[in-house]
């Protein structure tokens, strides 16, 4: 047999383990001791116990070959007993208290973790991860990896709880149980052994995550597009697809896996059994009704030792996947985060006064450089045709797409101003207000809708409703204060759109970017629309991208994009 055929699971194996370890590493290896350390003090209480509670029992004359290494009454046995069944209950409390505080710990940090990462990360790192994976990942792998380090916990803990009882097998029954000690470890040692496909298990269901909340999140997203289209039976049978091929190698493994553990429970009965016939010579009543309930015991814990392990096993790729989403999101050395300024330069700049002029350029390896300049008191409207790249252009210019390899100068009485990269573009985030052609809402009152984090003057935002022709949706029931159930729209397109400006607005940033702002809107809300934004030109630096024949006309300044710019809109949307 070739020895990489031999290897290849070796490695596999170690892989698994270094995987465990650096899970139980993360979730704090001193935390994890004293679970560990609880449970053997409490397998020690139980061993304790069980000799108090046969030798009451059965009793333990002169000849017995095992007793109580000091005899007790029974009024003081029982009350040994009973003291000791409490503090076995007091220290099984507090392993159960300090687990929950584990889990429930780990999970908040992870999610935290891994949520803040997606909303630092770069526009280069978040178009290698979808929607659904990363939803899959929030909901479920985190959930996984927790499983995985409370059944790896479990597991240890079962193990510690079988080697104390076998130890107790040997202080009981002595030579005679040695056999019986060495049967139950041959057992232990080909269950531990045996593939159970856990893993393969595990691997698929962590791909299956992410399908079905792919799936899912299409189907709450679009579920007027769904319905619109009759397409609700479609969804559920690619639902239904996703979660048929999970289920079908589920059963296969969960057969697999009860046959094992059949057989495994039979073979602990035959030792046991073997053991009772041939090799109890000289044991007393005590000693061998001792003997037996910590070998049950032990069958026991063995028991939970290979199901927690095959649970761990089955729920480990999902702490491997989030490792490796984790490891595409960290963020970047800062020597290769780009330039930025001080904190109270950025709260300088907060004055639009500050503003002369800010001119962002890209430089990609092997195209030409592009650049874009703007100055306050002229309207700046970038036009083309669709697909030309204006949406990306606007992306790039606001650093959300390509920072890594922008610039940005801002020309100030300060001085020359220059960020980069995708730490300058963070700030620069801070500097400006963007409305996206396609607004979104959500799931919260329409006030924080528009405000996010900020304070607004009260009667601001019904002013400024007043203005676009929304007041009426002050009067809608809950006012501005109610959350917004979003399942299906409540608002029309142009509500949305209209919207989407006024909480670019609200954050009254010295540099305003919209998208198609006149977009989905009738004659005199574009109208409005466009005498707002004549106004706030006059004051701060505002770019449009448009297709609207009299905001162009409008504007002070036109850049215009044509139909051929479009690979390199491409180029410049994959850096």
């Amino acid at each position: 047999m070739p020895s990489d055929v031999i290897s290849q699971p070796i490695l596999a194996r170690f892989q698994r383990w270094r995987l465990g370890a650096r899970l139980a590493r993360e979730a704090g290896w001193r935390h994890l001791g004293s679970l560990a350390l609880l449970g053997g003090l409490s397998s020690v209480l139980d061993i304790a116990g069980l000799g108090v509670g046969v030798s009451l029992l059965l009793g333990a004359g002169p000849g017995a070959s095992w007793q109580l290494p000091v005899p007790l009454p029974l009024p003081q046995g029982l009350a040994v007993l009973v003291a000791l069944m409490l503090l076995r209950g007091l220290l099984q409390a507090l392993a159960a208290i300090g687990q929950e505080r584990l889990r429930s710990g780990f999970t908040d940090g992870l999610r935290q973790q891994l949520f803040g990462q997606v909303l630092q990360a770069s526009s280069t790192q978040l178009e290698q991860l979808g929607r659904g994976e990363l939803l899959g990942l929030l909901m479920a792998d985190i959930s996984r990896s927790v499983l995985a380090l409370d059944q790896g916990m479990r597991s240890l803990q079962a193990l510690l709880s079988l080697a104390i009882y076998a130890a107790g097998v040997l202080v009981v029954g002595r030579q005679a149980a040695f056999p019986l000690v060495l049967a139950l470890a041959a057992t232990g040692g080909a269950a531990l052994l045996q593939r159970s496909g856990s893993w393969q298990l595990g691997r698929l269901q962590s791909h299956l995550n992410g399908a079905l909340q792919r799936t899912v999140g299409d189907g709450l997203h679009g579920l007027k597009a769904v319905r619109a289209a009759a397409a609700e039976s479609w969804l559920l049978q690619r639902f239904a697809k996703d979660n048929d091929r999970f289920r079908r190698m589920l059963r296969q493994t969960v057969q697999r896996q009860a046959l094992f553990t059949a057989w495994r429970d039979t073979l602990v009965v035959l030792v046991v059994g073997g053991w009772l016939i041939w090799g109890r010579a000289g044991l007393g009543p005590t000693a061998i009704a001792t003997t037996l309930v910590l070998a049950y015991r032990s069958g026991t814990a063995l028991s939970a030792v290979i199901n927690a392990q095959r649970l761990c096993l089955g729920a480990l790729p999902g702490y491997d996947e989030l490792c490796k989403r984790r490891h595409l999101l960290q963020p970047t050395a800062p020597t290769l985060q780009g330039k930025t300024v001080t904190s109270q330069t950025l709260a300088a700049l907060d004055d639009p006064q500050s503003w002369r002029s800010l001119h962002w350029s890209a430089a990609i390896t092997g195209q030409d450089a592009q650049a874009l300049e703007l100055k306050p008191g002229a309207l700046v409207a970038l036009a083309g045709p669709s697909g030309s790249g204006k949406t990306t252009l606007l992306d790039r210019v606001c650093g959300l797409l390509g920072e890594d390899n922008s610039q940005w100068q801002i020309a100030s009485p300060l001085g020359a101003i220059e960020l980069s990269g995708s730490a300058g573009a963070r700030q620069l985030r801070g500097l400006l207000a963007y409305a996206p052609q396609e607004a979104v809402l959500f799931e919260t009152s329409l006030r924080q809708n528009l405000l996010l984090d900020q304070e607004a003057p009260a009667g601001l935002i019904e002013d400024w409703l007043e203005r676009l022709g929304l007041s009426h949706l002050c009067h809608r029931g809950g006012g501005l204060d109610d959350p917004l159930p979003l399942a299906l729209d409540h608002f029309s397109g142009g509500e949305i759109h209209r919207l989407g400006l006024l909480r670019a607005w609200l954050r009254n940033r010295p540099v305003e970017v919209l998208d198609e702002p006149t977009a989905f809107l009738d004659a005199e809300s574009a109208q409005r629309v466009r005498a707002i934004l004549a106004e706030r030109a006059q004051e701060r630096l505002v770019l449009v991208g448009t297709h609207d024949p009299e905001l162009i006309q409008q504007a002070g300044q036109v850049l215009r994009l044509q139909g051929s710019d479009r690979q390199r809109a491409e180029r410049l949307h994959h850096g």
